[in-house]
């Protein structure tokens, strides 16, 4: 019984392993865009605004008008969208699981060799702090969960010693 209720439990640390893995690294993902998009709404107004008074734009074409409207229009666009806090979620939330997925990997390889009571514990404990990093759902589109794998899979998140190499090495 003891047995087969370690194996159970290193068989879960390893899914939830996985799991923390594939969320955090899509979050990564997709926090890549968003930051990117930070950048856009901090940066374009200022360009636009500076087309706008241009004074080869002034003279009749109609782009200084377009340009003003984007330059006054993008900044209540992105306090509305409330991307500073969007952003602030996944940061936090990738980190969480950033760290679960290392905690979750410790519990199998060293936390299954300690007394079943504690390795237990360890697990149930991991488990409590999954749950209260799900409790905030985050949904970052397909695609990241799709770009998420092909990182993963390329061995982008995998460390050299698990590979068998020494640090630095490459496996290609």
């Amino acid at each position: 019984m003891t047995d087969k209720l370690v194996e159970a439990l290193t068989d879960e640390c390893e899914r939830q392993f996985e799991n923390c893995r594939d969320t955090a690294v899509s979050f990564i993902v997709w926090l890549k865009v968003l930051r990117w998009t930070r950048i856009f709404f901090v940066v374009a107004p200022i360009v636009f605004g500076a087309l706008a008074t241009w004074k080869l734009l002034a003279d009749g074409t109609g782009w200084a008008a377009v340009f003003t409207l984007l330059a006054t229009v993008l900044p209540p666009v992105f306090k509305a969208i409330n991307l500073e806090d969007t952003i602030k979620d996944y940061e936090k939330l990738a980190g969480e699981f950033m760290n679960l997925r290392e905690r979750f990997r410790q519990a199998k390889l060293i936390g299954s060799q300690k007394p079943i009571a504690e390795f237990e514990a360890e697990v149930h404990a991991l488990m409590a702090r999954m749950e209260k990093a799900r409790t905030r759902v985050l949904a970052p589109p397909n695609w990241s969960f799709k770009r998420a794998r092909q990182q993963i899979e390329s061995g982008t998140y995998t460390h050299d010693h698990d590979l068998g190499q020494p640090p630095g090495s490459s496996s290609s």
